[in-house]
């Protein structure tokens, strides 16, 4: 039985022969189930054939594509970073972390956001700074005229004022979180990293995720 009428029947035992196993594996540590699983390494493997007959992995640069074109992202540091905390900074995206990429597109569990967002944002691993809250503010306000570059600073301060409450110049994951959780629209508040809800929707439908659907259609 073909799983997918788009390929033909080669491509189509190549696929049962070489996910079939990694299925019911890889859906023990998601919240898909295995006919979702199974449709999310559909994707994979289509990506995959771009790469060759015989390949069996995607890579990074392919990775970036999808996050572009799945959610609609443009900012390409917040894209290289989402990439490169998905594949660990290698030139090959495994399918299970493309199946990780999937659940953290299509989550609403907000602990699991924060913790990745504020991964996105922390982009050296030692807390967001100054220097990070600097830059993330210099792309919502581009130019170098003397208002532009005051409101910079005013906003910057701002940030730091709201985000680091023990003001020791760095906003640890505790000071994002304590915040985020008070006031869950600050979850972004470096710019965007994740879908809208709308997004997600027709990801969803899209990718045959269907039990995702009834949830974000009541939004």
């Amino acid at each position: 039985m073909k799983l997918d009428l788009t390929m033909n029947d080669r491509h189509n035992l190549r696929f049962q022969s070489v996910y079939s196993g990694l299925v019911p594996q890889i859906a023990r540590l998601v919240p898909f189930n295995d006919s979702e699983v199974t449709c999310i390494l559909l994707i994979y493997y289509k990506y995959s054939l771009q790469n060759g007959p015989s390949a069996r992995r995607i890579t990074s640069t392919q990775l970036v594509n999808i996050v572009i074109g799945f959610q609609q992202l443009y900012d390409m540091d917040v894209v290289d970073r989402i990439v490169t905390l998905i594949a660990g900074g290698r030139k090959h995206v495994t399918p299970l972390e493309f199946v990780h990429y999937m659940t953290i597109l299509m989550s609403r569990d907000m602990e699991r956001k924060m913790e990745f967002a504020y991964m996105v944002y922390d982009k050296n691993g030692m807390g967001i700074n100054r220097e990070i809250i600097s830059s993330s503010v210099e792309r919502f306000f581009p130019g170098d005229d003397d208002e532009v570059l005051e409101m910079r600073l005013d906003m910057v301060e701002f940030l730091l004022l709201k985000f680091d409450e023990d003001q020791d110049g760095i906003v640890s994951f505790e000071e994002y979180r304590s915040i985020v959780l008070q006031q869950p629209s600050l979850l972004e508040f470096l710019g965007p990293i994740f879908p809208s809800n709308e997004t997600r929707l027709v990801v969803a439908y899209c990718t045959a995720i269907y039990s995702h659907i009834p949830e974000m259609g009541t939004i």
